[in-house]
């Protein structure tokens, strides 16, 4: 029952990603064979296998390596273009806030996205970790956001963007809450946790919903690891 149970939820959060480009446009309806060794990492580990995922999660592509910038920068205010990380833009780890229409993209210096955001009701803001030659694109209609020097810590609900395991999120193990988790691995392999029964980030931005604390999933977290995400998520500290 709970092989079926976690399946049919990676079945229906796939049908989702198939508007962000997981499903190719090519597909002839014919049936779609189950991959083995998919399905028991999800089962064992709560892990998705990241072959074919790279248009999912961007950062797959990306060759860069996270510095963890945990403070620094100047206030900077953003209108729809593109923007150079020690150019237009002094590194320095920021936070980004508008419940207005828009979306962040960040590519590492050779032109690879890292990060696709959208800020709206749903998710108001993002930190985002800019090092020297890291574009943002700030794409709305809307008007113009600000990037605001930021060297707090968040207790347990994060937003989206990204977060580098040390000075501002303490290493260790966590009980992820939310319904995944894209972790850039320091010392080992990328990892992408999935949790089918977690909460959405849209029922997380409802204040009257109550956190579900009983359909959490272990995740472990180590010095170095920087968490790459376009939603926000819920972590508690064991």
């Amino acid at each position: 029952m709970k092989r079926f149970s976690v399946l049919f939820f990676f079945v229906l959060f796939l049908m989702g990603c198939s508007f962000n480009g997981l499903m190719s446009e090519s597909y002839n309806g014919e049936k779609v064979q189950t991959d083995e060794e998919a399905a028991e990492l999800l089962e064992d580990e709560n892990l998705l296998k990241k072959d074919g995922l790279e248009s999912r999660y961007a950062f797959l592509n990306s060759n860069t390596v996270f510095e963890g910038i945990a403070e620094g920068g100047k206030k900077k205010t953003l209108s729809p273009g593109q923007y150079m990380t020690g150019k237009d833009i002094e590194p320095g780890r920021y936070k980004a806030a508008t419940d207005l229409a828009s979306a962040i993209v960040v590519y590492d210096e050779q032109g690879d996205s890292v990060l696709e955001t959208a800020l709206n009701y749903y998710s108001t803001e993002a930190v985002l970790e800019l090092q020297e030659g890291y574009r943002v694109d700030y794409v709305t209609r809307q008007g113009e956001i600000t990037l605001m020097p930021f060297d707090e810590e968040y207790d347990t609900v994060f937003p989206a963007g990204l977060h580098t395991v040390g000075t501002h999120l303490e290493a260790g193990l966590y009980t992820l809450l939310t319904k995944e988790l894209p972790v850039r691995r320091e010392n080992s392999e990328d990892n992408i946790y999935f949790n089918a029964e977690g909460m959405s980030s849209m029922s997380l931005s409802n204040p009257d919903n109550e956190i579900d604390r009983e359909s959490g999933i272990s995740v472990t977290l180590y010095k170095g690891d920087t968490i790459i995400t376009e939603h926000p998520f819920v972590l508690e500290k064991h």
